[in-house]
């Protein structure tokens, strides 16, 4: 199977430092609310000097090229606690810039409960929608660039107007995996949906439908690991299970019908139902092509029906 490629090649390197205009505005108290106001700030920090330290460039390679495109918006994930709170993994929340400056809007969405809360995802984007400043994730190998990488803890007072500041970095498509996402995480548009539903089967044959577990991976890559669909009881006494949807990466560089999305499908007890069962496992790969012909239409997805110890 062709390699799940990690792109490395940069050509320069900017890290942003986002910041409110002046120290003063970071933190501002309205004694008559309780609710506290979130925003974000820019100030652009030049970090050109890593082209020339060879040992950041022998870890990563050239540095990311950086456009002179004008910033317009961000698009952020803010969670609390493993709640997401404003924006979605599928769908992070869109913030404007004030027109010509390089902080955000004030958005109704922002005005949050005081707490502690986490911001997991940041990317900057220009007017046409082009991704040019991302915040990598402690787990990629460009944090070293920057002072704060994600995930990035804020705690909100009530009455609080607070800017935070968030460290970006240029963006190249071809090195997403340095900053620490998978690129259908930044671009669903290169994305695309596929489900699995399964059965088991006892040995006396008895049906029921599965308490599973899914794994998938490209090339060793781990994209989705021990994810548990949702089963239970119904109002009428009668066991369900739901169905596991994934977003997968359609990789213009695999052919149409060129396996290379692995799964693992792996049989889990579920007490009151079935009870305990043997470890069963269901693997297979899959291409395009074979994502493709589960579409019904252009958006109706046919699930991928699996079935432990049954008969096919």
């Amino acid at each position: 199977m062709k390699t799940f490629k990690t792109y490395v090649s940069f050509l320069a390197i900017f890290a942003m430092l986002f910041t409110s205009c002046s120290k003063d505005e970071d933190t501002a108290v309205n004694p008559e609310s309780d609710k506290a106001s979130l925003s974000f700030g820019a100030l652009v920090e030049d970090l050109t000097n890593e082209s020339s330290n060879k040992q950041s460039t022998d870890v990563i390679g050239d540095l990311p090229f950086c456009t002179d495109d004008t910033a317009a918006y961000v698009e952020i994930v803010l969670m609390q606690g493993d709640t997401e709170i404003v924006g979605t993994e599928a769908e992070p929340f869109r913030v404007d810039l004030v027109a010509g400056q390089l902080f955000t809007k004030e958005v109704s969405e922002l005005e949050l409960d005081p707490g502690a809360y986490s911001l997991e995802h940041f990317a900057v984007y220009n007017a046409e929608g082009a991704l040019i400043w991302l915040a990598p994730r402690a787990d990629g190998t460009l944090a070293q660039f920057v002072d704060n990488a994600l995930p990035l803890d804020i705690n909100l007072g009530a009455g609080v107007k607070k800017y935070v500041d968030v460290s970006v970095i240029c963006y190249d498509d071809r090195d997403v995996n340095q900053y620490g996402y998978m690129f259908f995480e930044l671009d669903i548009n290169r994305a695309f949906e596929y489900c699995f539903f399964a059965n088991y089967c006892t040995p006396e044959g008895r049906h029921y439908p599965a308490h599973y577990s899914v794994d998938i991976s490209i090339d060793g890559n781990v994209i989705y690991s021990g994810v548990v669909n949702t089963t239970g009881t119904n109002e009428d006494g009668d066991f369900y299970a739901d169905p596991l949807c994934f977003a997968l990466p359609d990789l213009a560089e695999y052919g149409d019908d060129e396996e290379y999305i692995d799964y693992t499908v792996t049989l889990l007890d579920w007490e009151g139902a079935y009870g305990d069962v043997d470890q069963m496992e269901i693997s297979g790969s899959l291409s395009r092509a074979e994502v493709m012909a589960k579409f019904d239409g252009t958006e109706a997805v046919e699930y991928d029906h699996l079935r432990f110890g049954c008969d096919q």
